[in-house]
């Protein structure tokens, strides 16, 4: 009986390592989603990306992953933020950047890791150019997707970056399509106290609009129990994964897809995610 337990002890510690080190890490998720106006005739399809934390060098899964979002052939992707891990280096950054295709429409923002790797963000955003990814640090862009104008605003890092709403949406009113880019979740707060402000100083016709806030940082715990959570990054607050916001703006926060400081995920699969924006 002993041996039996013992074995069996055995087998389970070996796949509950196999799941950590490999599994949830290497094997990702594409979650998709409906937003936008359910009855509309028109589907656009965002990639949301965010904390690939790349380092010395692009692993395989990098590679799948580059992989299934051209397989998915979005209108639009998304990258929010820690890109590089605070080790990494831009040549295999480049590197993924340049497996996915050309001419899709990309913009990033920067996250706090991508700090701490190029503090200047000077060859993050030199990277990011050569592969015609736009960079919004602070600033807000209209792209044409499929005949629909979508405005995307990017801050800046919430901690070590400056950010500021006000300055970024200066000169933006109201957008019918309007996307917050940030990186940790807990700067929304900041930011929907500002809008408001905002607003109460506009007519109703210049009133910001965003409808949806795109962030990653928590890693949706990496490390974490079934309905508990032991740690989250800094500027977490209480947001660890998924859906908030019980009004517009609504938030989403994704689990992302590589790992910080311990190389393990646990009950917190790496993951994308396909918006299938109606409008």
């Amino acid at each position: 009986m002993k041996w039996i337990l013992g074995t069996l002890a055995a087998g389970a510690t070996g796949l509950l390592l196999l799941d950590a080190l490999i599994l949830e890490k290497y094997f990702f998720k594409v979650k998709v989603f409906n937003i936008g106006n359910k009855g509309g005739s028109k589907k656009l399809k965002l990639v949301l990306l965010t904390d690939l934390h790349i380092r010395q060098f692009l692993l395989p899964q990098y590679h799948r992953l580059a992989a299934k979002v051209n397989e998915l052939q979005p209108d639009l992707i998304i990258i929010t933020g820690d890109t590089l891990d605070s080790t990494g280096k831009v040549e295999p950054m480049d590197e993924f950047l340049s497996l996915l295709h050309r001419h899709t429409t990309k913009v990033a923002i920067p996250g706090n890791n991508d700090y701490k790797a190029d503090r200047s963000l000077q060859h993050v955003k030199a990277a990011y150019e050569k592969h015609h990814v736009d960079l919004l640090v602070n600033k807000s862009k209209a792209y044409t997707v499929r005949d629909t104008r979508i405005m995307v605003t990017g801050l800046d890092d919430f901690i070590e970056g400056d950010s500021r709403f006000k300055a970024a949406v200066k000169e933006i009113g109201r957008e019918e399509h309007h996307l917050l880019l940030i990186h940790s979740p807990l700067q929304q707060e900041a930011v929907k106290e500002k809008m408001a402000e905002i607003n109460k100083e506009r007519r109703v016709s210049e009133q910001l609009n965003i409808r949806y806030i795109f962030a990653g940082h928590t890693h949706g715990g990496q490390i974490r129990l079934p309905g508990y959570v032991p740690v989250l990054p800094g500027m977490s607050g209480d947001y660890v994964n998924g859906w908030y916001n019980a009004s517009a703006p609504y938030l989403y926060v994704s689990k992302g897809f590589g790992t910080s400081t311990i190389p393990l995920r646990f009950d917190a699969r790496s993951e994308i995610i396909l918006f299938n924006y109606h409008v």
